[in-house]
């Protein structure tokens, strides 16, 4: 079938509030489809509930009642085969608002994000913004999903889309965890330079960013008796922007405890910050909105085969009328307001490019 049919099915399902996820690994030229084409799609409340499972999952940053973490069963994973009878039409609704943050209320939350790093209470935190826009008409999420797997060809890209969370395209450049057999691998992620060209410099606030991302990775494997392979920090590219990297690889030889493994990482500070929980609760109690599935984390959980897990970042949430797109840096005491403003203005071009 060709991409343009393939473009519309997937607009079809997504018009019917079908359960799927279609989705291509960096550097592959594979795309994978999965639906659920029966039942309600599995609820969980608790990340160590994911030990076990099988299936594309879709995780909050935070759970709640709303959003909880929803895993689509791979009943079929051809999207060749999907006929019209395999799903049912359900209600979309729309909860997104046009309440953008402009730069003079970016600059009162910074300073706000700032104190606690200044009176040495957190290492580092991580502020985020949403940007919704309205949807044209003419906007088809399948052709976007396209146009993503034609730019970024070194991120994981994806349109998923259940009744609880919605629909969510992105292109992300940051694993979570992934493996197959006894060899798993996680990342460290940390550090934006937007260059055009040329060899990136890092200085000294990207380095210590990854820094401490690496070492709170490092202290939460340790805890499960991990003693990963380290290959890092390098540069790599992510759309319009170079990032740090440092890859880890460790054998896992028992994957009875892999929720509990997912949650000792997620959220890394690289979305979050330091100390964990109590950077977790600020942004809760003093961010202004709900991240919903935006830093959370997505992927095909297989066991038998390869997982795949990716943090949602560089991603946009796609409604029946609005388009939000989400965007975040993070902070730690060199930070300045107007660096962290334009940082997030770039991020926010990777899901804009591809809107129209």
């Amino acid at each position: 079938m060709t991409q343009h049919n393939n473009s519309q099915k997937l607009d079809f399902l997504i018009e019917n509030n079908a359960s799927f996820a279609i989705f291509r690994l960096p550097d592959s030229s594979t795309i994978q489809f999965v639906m659920q084409c029966e039942g309600d799609t599995e609820l969980m409340y608790e990340f160590e509930h994911l030990s076990g499972k099988n299936g594309f999952v879709i995780a909050p940053f935070r759970i709640s009642e709303g959003t909880p973490i929803v895993i689509i069963r791979p009943d079929c994973t051809n999207i060749d085969d999907v006929k019209s009878k395999d799903f049912f039409t359900s209600e979309r609704t729309e909860k997104n608002k046009t309440d953008n943050i402009d730069r003079f209320g970016y600059n009162k939350l910074f300073h706000r994000f700032y104190k606690p790093l200044n009176d040495g209470t957190l290492k580092k935190i991580v502020l985020s913004r949403s940007k919704t826009i309205t949807k044209n008409r003419s906007f088809s999420p399948g052709e976007a999903f396209y146009r993503a797997i034609d730019r970024y060809k070194h991120s994981y890209v994806y349109l998923v889309n259940t009744p609880i969370s919605g629909t969510w395209l992105g292109s992300t450049p940051e694993m979570l965890l992934t493996g197959s057999n006894n060899v798993w691998q996680t990342v460290a992620l940390a550090g934006t330079r937007y260059p055009n060209k040329g060899n990136v410099s890092w200085d000294d606030k990207n380095l210590r960013e990854q820094h401490l991302v690496t070492s709170f990775i490092l202290n939460q494997l340790a805890t499960f008796k991990i003693t990963p392979e380290i290959n890092g920090p390098y540069t790599t590219r992510a759309a319009n922007l170079a990032h740090l990297r440092t890859d880890l690889v460790f054998n896992l030889t028992n994957t009875n405890n892999l929720g509990k493994l997912i949650k000792s990482l997620h959220p890394t500070p690289a979305v979050s910050g330091l100390p964990k929980e109590e950077a977790y609760r600020y942004i809760e109690e003093h961010e202004g909105y709900n991240r919903k599935y935006y830093t959370g984390f997505l992927g095909m959980i297989d066991l038998d085969n390869e997982t795949n897990i990716y943090v949602n970042i560089r991603c946009m949430e796609i409604g029946k009328s609005l388009l939000t797109l989400f965007a975040g840096s993070g902070l730690v005491l060199s930070s300045t307001s107007k660096d962290e403003w334009k940082e997030t203005e770039q991020k926010l071009k990777t899901m804009a490019s591809i809107v129209n």
